[in-house]
């Protein structure tokens, strides 16, 4: 899945979990998947909020009228410092955290019982959740509550640190503590939904990552989990070894909690479904000013075709969309005429606005880029690409998760720099992010120094310096100072420009201050000398580039003894050819599910609800001018 982070839905899919309301007489809680609340819920009283179950799912203002009007007819001091509680945690949700916090005020904590203390706690880590402050959830909740807690206290109190423990880039520990939840849970919709994201969670992780985590025998449900994601992984295009392997993953875990209509969905896979079509049509625009990106794109098609362990091999045609004797329609036709049963290409936005002329295309297709849209695509058009502003949404996103609220962006003049930094700015204040200070560069400049004092405010320090002197008519002795309202930089860069203008960040008193940026400021190839000046930089790239290949080492051995230097610089474009030869089989599996993800060589492959490829990049720091894993990928 992919995963635009937005603050409301954030807070949504928090309260489809935990606005519940407890019952004194300990029946188990039931949850549901729908919108609506409970309507056999009886008038509101007194007495019956300790005989009823509320069911609140997304109507938050309703369960603030709810408990509002509970709270006006309490009669006890104990049924109000409840109502109290849970009001404050439903004020937490609906951009109201002032109203949770005044509540809060009112109440004495000291007069509270344990089991009021614990409601507090939860209280207090709703209200930090819908802070994004994921540290301070954990800090609350870094001990188990008490064995007789109600189980829907266990369930909320599992829920809030599974969600901090994802906001901190830790799926691991955030499906161990959504195993924990579901044991505190009864409706099947809800289990079903946690399922999902327990299997969407693990799926980020590469089948080698989850072989090193696995740390506990079976039958222990987590390692549970992981087991069957890895072995999901690793025969995702082969259902008849996918169903002996999950035969024999069932003989291990005979009791795992998974529910029957996963592993069926699983089971179910046909060969057909993943079969890669017999006649394949590859159209790039291999003369003209595309031609080098469209050869790397082709030979790494073509180096992927040629190591499939299967016998069998499919036919491949190559047409080149540039010929101007033809025109894109025509082109894309005759390759339909000619057989073609899967169509790979084209690489230019002009050819694939073409495609959006049908209303169904004649056989599936895979551009080999993105454009906008503002509605569905036809059926069959699928878009997969390299996209820096899909990158630097992904650095939006990436830095939403590692706690920051407040950015600085620096980029350079021209289209590129401003597609990059509007689709980073758009995708940051959608989450809630402020960009408080922008600055544009010329990139055919070797000195940013002035660019760079000015994002940073530096020459605002020079200037109150100059008329500080000026009245006092005496020397001062003076340190320049920058703005202290920035949490982190976006840097928008090649690499010539980005091993300038990190050394030039530092000398403006700015080495304490992130800099996040996408994999453009890094070659490719490994440059110690050169790169150590990025030391510290944070950025997003692909495997491929990052010699974590998912599976093929020996592909990425050949494609480098045949390329130039030249073509070194085009490796990602290789990589983009692999996973367009190798992705073809999961379309389908992609499709029919979600949560489902295809680990490729540019990436954690997933499809949107466009048909667009989405890749999951892998987060670097630069050490000693080597790009270095950041720990929580």
């Amino acid at each position: 899945m992919t995963q635009t982070l937005s603050r409301t839905v954030f807070k949504n899919t928090l309260l489809l979990f935990t606005l519940i309301l407890f019952t004194a007489c300990g029946s188990p809680p039931k949850y549901s998947d729908s919108i609506a609340i409970d309507e056999t819920v009886p008038e509101v009283t007194a007495t019956s909020i300790q005989s009823n179950t509320l069911l609140v799912k997304q109507q938050y203002q309703t369960a603030i009228d709810f408990y509002q009007q509970a709270l006006a007819q309490s009669t006890s001091e104990e049924q109000t410092q409840y109502i109290q509680l849970r009001l404050a945690a439903s004020f937490a949700h609906t951009d109201q955290l002032h109203q949770s916090r005044q509540i809060l005020a009112r109440i004495d904590a000291a007069s509270l019982s344990p089991a009021q203390q614990q409601l507090l706690l939860l209280a207090n880590a709703n209200i930090a959740i819908a802070e994004r402050k994921a540290d301070e959830v954990l800090q609350l909740l870094n001990t188990n509550f008490a064995v007789n807690t109600d189980a829907s206290l266990l369930a909320e109190y599992h829920l809030l640190r599974a969600l901090a423990l994802s906001m901190q880039g830790n799926p691991l520990d955030s499906a161990q503590e959504r195993v924990y939840f579901e044991n505190y849970i009864q409706d099947i919709g809800l289990v079903h939904a946690n399922q999902k994201k327990i299997w969407a969670l693990l799926a980020n992780l590469s089948i080698r990552s989850l072989q090193q985590l696995m740390t506990a025998p079976a039958p222990d449900i987590l390692s549970g989990w992981m087991e069957l994601v890895k072995i999901a992984k690793a025969y995702q295009l082969n259902p008849i070894d996918l169903k002996i392997q999950i035969s024999r993953w069932q003989q291990n875990y005979p009791d795992h909690p998974i529910q029957q209509a996963m592993l069926e969905n699983l089971m179910l896979r046909k060969q057909e479904d993943v079969a890669v079509p017999d006649h394949i049509a590859l159209l790039l625009p291999l003369s003209g000013n595309f031609s080098k990106a469209s050869d790397a794109i082709r030979d790494g098609f073509i180096a992927a075709y040629y190591s499939q362990s299967t016998e069998r091999k499919q036919s491949i045609k190559v047409y080149d969309t540039a010929d101007t004797t033809k025109s894109f329609a025509d082109i894309y036709q005759q390759a339909v005429n000619d057989g073609a049963q899967f169509i790979i290409g084209p690489l230019r936005k002009q050819s694939i606005q073409q495609l959006l002329e049908y209303d169904i295309l004649p056989v599936p297709t895979m551009a080999l880029n993105y454009i906008g849209l503002d509605a569905p695509p036809p059926s069959n058009l699928y878009m997969f690409g390299l996209s820096p502003e899909e990158e630097a949404r992904q650095v939006a996103q990436r830095t939403w998760l590692d706690g920051y609220i407040r950015a600085a962006a620096i980029y350079p003049s021209g289209p590129w720099g401003e597609r990059v930094f509007n689709a980073f700015k758009t995708q940051w204040e959608a989450i809630g992010g402020q960009v408080v200070g922008q600055q544009t560069y010329n990139s055919t400049k070797r000195d940013f120094s002035q660019p760079i004092r000015s994002m940073l405010e530096i020459n605002s320090s020079r200037q109150r310096f100059r008329k500080l002197t000026t009245v006092l008519h005496r020397k001062i002795k003076f340190t320049a100072r920058r703005r202290q309202d920035v949490d982190f930089i976006f840097l928008a860069a090649y690499p010539r420009q980005a091993r300038q203008i990190r050394p030039q960040i530092k000398f403006y008193h700015a080495a304490d201050i992130p800099v996040y940026s996408t994999s453009h400021v890094f070659t490719g190839n490994l440059n110690q000398e050169r790169d150590r000046d990025m030391d510290g930089m944070i950025f997003g790239d692909m495997p491929w580039v990052l010699t974590e290949s998912t599976s093929h080492h020996g592909l990425r051995a050949e494609i480098e003894s045949l390329i130039s230097d030249a073509g070194n610089r085009l490796q990602r474009l290789y990589a983009l050819g692999i996973d367009a030869f190798n992705i073809i089989p999961a379309i389908n599996t992609l499709s029919n599910y979600s949560y489902e993800r295809f680990d490729g060589e540019t990436g954690s492959l997933s499809l949107d609800e466009y048909r667009r490829i989405k890749r999951q990049l892998t987060w670097v720091t630069f050490r000693s001018g080597r790009p270095s894993l950041i720990n929580n990928n």
